[in-house]
């Protein structure tokens, strides 16, 4: 009669004991399948693109300023971490971009130059930017046709690099892209900081704004040549009312000395 109970209870601990091992397995197979689910999740891009679009006048220039807020520890503009291309037609334009050098946030200035052409160049152009999402959350300001603007117009919001005053120098930049013809006296971080300088109302070069100016395809005038300046008339000194020629002035004592001495001998006979 004993033997039925303990068989009974040998079953009810092996069917326990069974349940508790498809319990684990279970459990098993979630965890697994939980890992697999979180892993297909998607994952945040390391970089993000947006565009930009930018519309100067012929003869004129737009300028944008991409400042990073948020950035990482030690994030840089680069080549590498921050790219400009061209999205769409070009014709004749210029396309310069440069990372700022100076303390404060990181950030970039994009030249758009819109030369005179007898093409049928955009009125728009379409940029695509890529920047790496260590590098923070870009901010965006731009401004077109700088040499068009009022001088009592206010000052433009990009305007804000620490210069104290003084106006932005290629060596305050570092070139990362360009596309097209460069400026005939100015190329790359140069033309940047150019604009940068005409938008801002700071000191630029009057011949960048002849470089801006002239059609796409044209030379760039020849000066023309400084008549050499010599003491006598004929050497390219010009006489004029109350400004004798340096040459003719001091040869005019010898002469008059000559005459006096002949004046004198004259009258000793």
């Amino acid at each position: 009669m004993m033997r039925r109970p303990l068989t009974e209870l040998t079953l009810v601990a092996m069917c326990g004991a069974l349940a508790l091992l498809a319990g684990c397995a279970d459990g098993a197979t979630s965890a697994r399948t939980a890992s697999v689910g979180a892993s297909r999740e998607p994952r945040p891009a390391a970089t993000r693109t947006w565009t930009i679009t930018l519309s100067p006048a012929p003869g004129d220039l737009a300028l944008a300023q991409i400042a990073f807020r948020g950035s990482a520890r030690g994030a840089r503009v680069t080549s590498t971490s921050l790219q400009v291309a061209v999205s769409g037609p070009f014709g004749d334009d210029y396309l310069a971009s440069a990372a700022v050098r100076l303390p404060g946030s990181p950030r970039a200035l994009v030249l758009l130059v819109n030369r005179p052409s007898p093409l049928l160049d955009p009125v728009d152009v379409r940029l695509r930017v890529t920047a790496r999402r260590t590098l923070g959350t870009p901010v965006v300001s731009r401004l077109s046709d700088p040499f068009a603007r009022p001088a009592t117009a206010p000052r433009p919001s990009l305007c804000d690099l620490q210069l104290h005053g003084g106006a932005l120098s290629a060596s305050q930049l570092s070139a990362l892209r360009s596309r097209g013809e460069p400026l005939a006296g100015f190329a790359g971080a140069g033309a940047v900081a150019q604009a940068y300088d005409a938008v801002c109302s700071l000191p630029f070069a009057s011949s960048f704004e002849q470089d801006v100016t002239r059609p796409a395809g044209s030379s760039p005038p020849v000066p023309t040549p400084t008549p050499p300046v010599g003491k006598l008339p004929g050497e390219g000194c010009v006489p004029r009312p109350g400004y004798a020629c340096p040459g003719a002035v001091e040869s005019s004592p010898p002469a008059a000395s000559a005459a006096g001495r002949r004046r004198t001998a004259a009258g000793a006979h």
